[in-house]
């Protein structure tokens, strides 16, 4: 099964980034197996979320094209690591989208900001901010029958077929519909959510909502997102997510955005946004079985075997596994000591179980990741 990874998931935002799964069954909605939410869903809920969320459906519901910016701040708390990157993002009704997402070069006066007392910075143990790095360049785009997954510095692409059942309108059933809003009935459904009455800015018409999943589709990608939703436009200013295992925070920013001005689809260098210019590049194709059913996780999965992630970046280790069909809440990191040399800090240093092993969905997988490289005495500890 392909998933996009949680960490790059502004196409999620964009109710764009699709899983390889059919759309929703019961045994996914929890709620749908008891009953909850079928009679009155506005037992719930408050009446001011009730209100709220039903204003933002509404307000949703005239956006027909929207362009905007977003910076985008990754914050790794096991290796205390900050990545940052920024880009622009394209929408059209009802199902063609596209971002992009560049690196940001670490300035000198950013890192020397980010040390002075009292700046608002995430920080280590020790009291020091963390580690700042600049992400990596990603693309994505769907013109509404495909998912383009595109490398530009590798020159690689996965594109993903949508089946019928996920095109059109029925893409709001991705995993993180929350640039947009859902109907109400639908949002107290699919995620446990709750008004927190003591976010209200002064001079902001900014209000924020926290998010906990109810579907196992959701559930597999983050555990908690929070949402400051600026009641005027009805869009996000803001997202934060946090991965099941609650070791990664993703916080999307949005601004500069653009409603309903058709110049902002026209042209992207001469083309539509929706067109990959991918020619020359190496592509993997995947096509999901529209009849796939939902794996019984105590089974092992059909001729799946866990790859080699030996000496991979613990971000690009992750996906490898997620797409082998091992569930993200199975995947255990542990700290394997400093590295022997700088090139392989933060890579895969051992994995349990080894390689080549059938995939057992109930089975966790644990990877050793080498810590920062500490110069020559460190390079020792690690033998």
């Amino acid at each position: 099964m392909y998933r996009l990874s949680p960490t790059k998931s502004l196409y999620c935002l964009l109710t764009l980034a699709l899983i390889s799964s059919p759309t929703v069954s019961a045994q996914q909605n929890p709620a749908a197996q008891n009953g909850i939410a079928q009679n009155d869903p506005r037992q719930q809920v408050s009446p001011e979320l009730w209100e709220l969320l039903d204003a933002w459906a509404k307000g949703s519901s005239q956006i027909r094209l929207l362009h905007g910016r977003h910076e985008r701040h990754v914050y790794d708390t096991a290796f205390e690591v900050e990545k940052i990157s920024s880009g622009e993002f394209w929408y059209e009704s009802p199902d063609k989208g596209r971002i992009d997402v560049k690196p940001i070069d670490i300035s000198p006066k950013m890192i020397a900001d980010r040390n002075q007392p009292g700046a608002k910075v995430e920080r280590k143990k020790d009291g020091q901010p963390f580690e700042l790095k600049a992400d990596s360049h990603e693309r994505w785009i769907c013109d509404g029958q495909r998912i383009y997954d595109i490398n530009d510095p590798q020159k690689t692409a996965k594109v993903l077929d949508l089946p019928p059942t996920l095109r059109g309108q029925n893409i709001m059933n991705s995993p993180l519909p929350f640039l947009f809003g859902l109907p109400p009935e639908k949002s107290i459904q699919r995620f446990k959510m709750t008004l927190v009455e003591d976010y209200r800015p002064r001079g902001y018409n900014v209000v924020k909502m926290h998010a906990e999943p109810k579907w196992r589709q959701d559930a597999e990608n983050w555990s908690e997102a929070q949402i400051f939703l600026d009641t005027e436009t009805f869009l996000p200013t803001a997202v934060k997510l946090v991965d099941p295992a609650g070791t990664k925070r993703t916080v999307y920013k949005f601004e500069d955005m653009k409603v309903n001005n058709r110049g902002i689809i026209s042209t992207v260098l001469g083309k539509t946004p929706w067109d990959p210019k991918i020619d020359g590049y190496q592509i993997h194709v995947i096509q999901p079985a529209e009849d796939q059913q939902i794996a019984d996780v105590n089974k092992p999965s059909q001729g799946q075997t866990i790859p080699n992630v030996l000496g991979q970046p613990h971000d690009v280790a992750t996906q490898m596994l997620l797409s082998a069909g091992i569930p993200r809440e199975n995947i255990s990191k542990q700290n394997a000591g400093p590295a022997p040399k700088d090139d392989l800090t933060y890579r895969v240093r051992e994995q349990n179980p080894k390689p080549g092993s059938p995939v057992n969905r109930s089975e966790k997988v644990v990877l050793l990741i080498f810590d920062k490289y500490n110069g020559w005495f460190g390079g020792l500890k690690c033998w």
